[in-house]
């Protein structure tokens, strides 16, 4: 277990999930978005609960080890979450109009690749 103590308090809560929050914590700020994310926390009568946390590029943690569970318990209790996908996001087009600007483009492509040769 670990104490995740930030500028707004802290919070307990499993290991796999701080190990997820801090690397996915630098993808965040790698993208300069803020993003929150639900997690399991422990409270202070030993329930469980889920506390939303605002990440962002200016997200700072102090991590600590707190004991009290075993790891099958803790994997139980505290499962990972769903993070939400960072960055640009979107789908291809595929209509004929796609098709037509990429196939304009991989010409005007090899038309300067043709005329850097001469």
């Amino acid at each position: 277990m670990k104490r995740i103590t930030f500028s707004g308090g802290s919070i307990v809560t499993g290991n796999a999930i701080t190990a997820a929050l801090m690397e996915y914590t630098t993808t965040v700020a790698n993208a300069e978005h803020s993003v929150t994310v639900d997690v399991p926390v422990l409270e202070e009568n030993g329930a469980i609960s889920t506390h939303t946390l605002l990440l962002s590029p200016a997200s700072q943690f102090d991590i600590a080890d707190v004991g009290g569970i075993s790891a099958e318990e803790e994997a139980e209790r505290f499962p990972v979450p769903e993070l939400p996908s960072v960055g640009v996001t979107g789908s291809v087009e595929s209509n004929d109009d796609a098709k037509d600007a990429a196939a304009d483009f991989n010409r005007m492509s090899a038309e300067i690749d043709e005329g850097l040769g001469e």
